[in-house]
């Protein structure tokens, strides 16, 4: 029904400009499914992708991206979360110490975001992405 509705809307679009609107919406879901699948699949790293995507693929500003992304990316966290709980898959004595440094760590970084300009941002985010790569790479 949901899929049949989303059709619908995209064959309403007749002009120009409703069209390039319909097929932002068409990449967005693609974007979103993708970032929904690596998040629910590794247990992380969707804003990782989300961000870049949404500055390069939609042209978003990148304070705008970097919000959005953690807005976009919590529910989906908070959902995964869920089913891994269920599941079993939570060590509670690591929960409890890194949720109250991310809470902090959150609100500060949510503070520098508004502060700094964004090609610092991106520079910052570019640094932790490679070295985060590498530590994959090179981990023994």
């Amino acid at each position: 029904m949901i899929f049949s509705t989303f059709l619908n809307y995209i064959c309403i679009c007749v002009n120009n400009e409703n069209m390039k609107k319909g097929i932002k919406v068409i990449i967005l879901l693609s974007v979103g499914l993708v970032i929904g699948f690596i998040n629910g699949f590794m247990g992380a790293g969707g804003g990782i992708l989300l961000v870049p995507a949404l500055q390069y693929i939609i042209k978003e500003d990148t304070k705008k991206a970097h919000a959005t992304a953690v807005a976009i990316i919590l529910p989906l966290c908070i959902v995964s979360a869920i089913v891994y709980a269920v599941k079993g898959f939570i060590d509670t004595t690591v929960l409890w110490p890194v949720l109250i440094g991310t809470i902090f760590g959150g609100v500060t970084g949510t503070i520098l975001l508004k502060k700094l300009k964004s090609n610092w941002i991106s520079l910052i985010f570019s640094v932790i992405m490679i070295v985060a790569g590498a530590l994959l790479i090179f981990r023994k």
